[in-house]
C-alpha cells in the first residue's frame, strides 16, 4: 500500500495546525495596534500598512524577545539599560519606555530620510518599501520587502491607508 498520500495529508494537517495560531497572533496584534498606527499615520503621513507591516515583521507580531523585553517593535538599534537583565545578554537594540514611544521613534527615523518629503502622504506601500530599502533601513533587503509585502497583502493592511485617505477627503469636503 502506498503511504505517500497519507504522508501528504499528515504534512498538510501539521502545517495548518502551526499556521492557524500564528495567523491569530498577527490578527490580534493588528487589532491591538491599528489605532496607534493610524494615529501615527495621520500625524506623520506614513502609511498604516508600512507602520503595521514593518512592526509585524520586525517584532514577530509583538512576540519577539526584543519586543517583549525592550518595547522595540521595529528592530531599531540603540542603547538600552536592561537587555542583560531581561534577556540574559547585552542587546544592540534600543529600549523604549512604551509601545507608543517605539512607534513614534520609527516615524521619526523615517522622517529623517531623504525620501520622506517626496512620499509623505502617499499610500503607495511598495514605493515606501523600495525607498526604505534603498536607504538601508534593513539589512535583509529583498527578503525584508517580500516579508512585509506578504503581510500587507495577507492581512489587508492597505485598507487602513485607504480608510485614512477617505477620511481626509470627507474632512476637506465638510
Amino acid at each position: 500500500m502506498n503511504q505517500y498520500p497519507k504522508f501528504i495529508f499528515l504534512s498538510f494537517f501539521a502545517l495548518l495546525t502551526i499556521a492557524a495560531p500564528a495567523q491569530k497572533t498577527v490578527k490580534n496584534y493588528i487589532k491591538k495596534y491599528q489605532g496607534l498606527a493610524m494615529e501615527k499615520s495621520e500625524k506623520h503621513g506614513i502609511p498604516v500598512s508600512i507602520i503595521l507591516g514593518v512592526s509585524i515583521v520586525e517584532s514577530a507580531a509583538g512576540q519577539s524577545q526584543i519586543c517583549k523585553a525592550l518595547n522595540n517593535f521595529f528592530g531599531i538599534k540603540g542603547k538600552n539599560q536592561s537587555s542583560q537583565k531581561k534577556m540574559g545578554y547585552k542587546s544592540a537594540y534600543k529600549q523604549y519606555a512604551s509601545d507608543e514611544e517605539s512607534f513614534e521613534h520609527f516615524c521619526q527615523v523615517l522622517m529623517k530620510k531623504k525620501f520622506y518629503r517626496k512620499l509623505k502622504g502617499s499610500i503607495n506601500y511598495k514605493e515606501w518599501l523600495n525607498q526604505m530599502n534603498k536607504s538601508s533601513y534593513a539589512s535583509a533587503k529583498q527578503k525584508w520587502i517580500d516579508d512585509i509585502t506578504k503581510n500587507i497583502k495577507k492581512f489587508d493592511l492597505y485598507k487602513f491607508d485607504k480608510e485614512i485617505k477617505e477620511d481626509e477627503k470627507n474632512t476637506v469636503l465638510k
